[in-house]
């Protein structure tokens, strides 16, 4: 039996989301009417005034309502420093899947640092073709200045563009702003983080919780702590897996590591 999700898009997300859901039986139905842009930009033209996954959920939930359909589909990005590694660059995506019927929601959330994210004040054409050829362009668009700039410009995609706007705007101003445009259709590194966002939601659909036998349900915690194998202190070597349903909120704690190396624990090896 299929099921009709309805993804609620903009940037041709589907290209890659399809495929991998269509084989666990659900055909995707695309719905445009709603310009997503009104919940935030990346560039800032309008601000975001939801968290990521709530703005996921939003996206999932409006592709019911505008559609009919029993499930909706959301996608939302972020882009930031590295958690750990902070002058990596860092790409969170989360894909929210909506079951009106049931109310229930299951989120498939993956970061990566496999991202050309970044930007540059550049004061030359110099500059600012160096920092176009280090951001993966033109397989990936470039954003000109800021929405406050008479030049700004998204999805510029090839050279003579690039080139031709850069002069243009550095005979206004001084220096200008550039950066990598991260909306999916105008980037092939983000479209491949959605992909592999989407193989977790799809394994996720294919784990029911063993309480209320609802999908979603898996990893939401590693559980630091395991006790050092010479002195038994607590380290930041995991524990234990927390598995846990969104639904009811059945728990299970999986036991990973019983000690752990003592080249790991801060007393023996400060």
């Amino acid at each position: 039996m299929t099921h009709e999700i309805a993804f609620l898009t903009c940037h041709q997300k589907e290209t890659v989301v399809a495929p991998i859901l269509e084989k666990q039986g659900f055909a995707i139905r695309v719905e445009t009417s709603f310009d997503t842009d009104t919940l935030g930009t990346f560039t800032g033209e309008t601000p975001r005034t939801l968290t990521q996954v709530q703005a996921a959920l939003k996206k999932a939930q409006l592709a019911t309502e505008l559609t009919s359909c029993r499930f909706g589909l959301g996608s939302e990005g972020s882009f930031g420093p590295h958690p750990q590694v902070y002058l990596l660059p860092w790409n969170l995506e989360v894909l929210a899947l909506w079951d009106q019927l049931e109310q229930h929601a299951v989120y498939a959330i993956l970061g990566t640092s496999d991202t050309n994210f970044a930007s540059e004040k550049v004061s030359s054409l110099d500059n600012a073709m160096a920092f176009a050829a280090k951001s993966s362009f033109p397989s990936h668009a470039l954003i000109l200045g800021t929405p406050a700039d008479s030049f700004f410009a998204k999805g510029i995609g090839s050279s003579a563009e690039f080139q031709e706007r850069v002069e243009a705007a550095l005979r206004i101003s001084p220096s200008v702003w550039l950066e990598t445009d991260m909306r999916a259709h105008m980037n092939p590194s983000r479209m491949r983080s959605i992909q592999n966002t989407t193989e977790k939601l799809s394994a996720l659909l294919l784990s029911n919780c063993p309480q209320c036998h609802l999908p979603g349900y898996g990893l939401t915690e590693m559980i630091k702590g395991a006790p050092c194998e010479i002195c038994a202190t607590p380290t930041r070597i995991a524990r234990a897996e927390k598995w846990n349903c969104l639904k009811c909120d059945f728990t299970e704690l999986h036991p990973l590591h019983e000690v752990a190396p003592a080249k790991n624990c801060d007393s023996c090896n400060p």
